[in-house]
């Protein structure tokens, strides 16, 4: 009797995948078979770098709209693309994330956790160490010069190292997000991101200014704290950055603060966190400059 199954093709074997569904490289044929390896079974950590890497590639060159274009379906091919590793739902699905929104909170809180703005404050104090070293503090109107004149190029260095910078943007982007989405307005692990990010850069902020204030023989007023000041001045970072990052050209003021009334270039930051300093400093009596 003939049987009526269907006959073998000589390229694979009885039970391995049909051409077009390898799940593996294909041995080079032996005996007349070619032999399909299975792929290994990656991690459930391997598998979330490779989505995580492809979905943080995928926005740094596309910008954030939302979420809704950060699909599934297109992070894979990006993986694909990148690394030739081929994934499916059944891959990632209830595996790494419950779903694709769980995914998609997933990627805007790493670029939260990636932007270290701490890091960068601390960059930015490094490149201003010699204009500290430079400020004579042997008098009380020296040393109150000293801070405006600080406050004046450290505004420049901070609206600089965020402006332009993709990391900054991208954080802008999911921050708006955060709170005009309503989706987003209830995730939890994107507002806990963003708020450990914000506690980080907030003590940032208080132990690097208040080591300029110590170097400069200043004080907060009695009735404030050094957090509150630094709380200012972080919403005024962040606010003049924005309204930059909009404009063609930057916003200076030249005004007569140089020796002799040598006019010198001002940002609005620069002039706003003079405000500040008048409002929550003052000089400490009797202070002299440690030898």
């Amino acid at each position: 009797m003939r049987s009526t199954s269907p006959p073998v093709p000589r390229h694979r074997l009885p039970g391995t995948p049909a051409v077009g569904r390898s799940i593996g490289p294909v041995v080079p044929p032996r005996y007349g078979f070619a032999v399909v390896t299975k792929a290994p079974r990656r991690s459930r950590a391997e598998l979330r770098q490779l989505v995580v890497d492809a979905g943080l590639a995928i926005l740094a060159e596309d910008g954030l709209r939302m979420g809704a274009d950060l699909t599934f379906k297109r992070v894979f091919e990006r993986v694909e693309a990148d690394t030739g590793i081929r994934l499916t739902n059944a891959s990632i699905i209830r595996r790494v994330w419950a779903d694709q929104a769980a995914f998609q909170s997933a990627i805007m809180a790493t670029v939260v956790t990636d932007f270290d703005e701490a890091g960068q404050m601390e960059t930015s104090l490094e490149l201003l160490v010699p204009l500290l070293a430079s400020f004579d503090r042997s008098t009380p109107e020296s040393r109150w010069e000293a801070v405006l004149e600080f406050g004046r190029i450290a505004t420049e260095v901070a609206i600089g190292s965020r402006v332009g910078h993709r990391g900054w943007e991208l954080f802008i982007g999911v921050w708006v997000v955060s709170v005009t989405n309503p989706q987003a307005k209830e995730d939890k692990q994107l507002r806990r991101a963003l708020t450990e990010g914000m506690d980080a850069t907030g003590a940032a902020w208080t132990k690097l200014v208040g080591a300029v204030h110590g170097y400069l023989g200043v004080r907060v007023r009695e009735g404030l704290t050094l957090e509150q000041h630094c709380e200012s001045a972080a919403a005024m970072a962040a606010g003049f950055a924005l309204r930059q990052a909009s404009r063609d050209e930057r916003q200076v003021h030249m005004m007569p603060t140089g020796p002799g009334g040598e006019l010198r270039e001002w940002t609005l930051f620069g002039i706003a966190l003079e405000g500040l300093a008048l409002k929550y400093l003052e000089l400490i009596p009797d202070w002299q400059p440690p030898d």
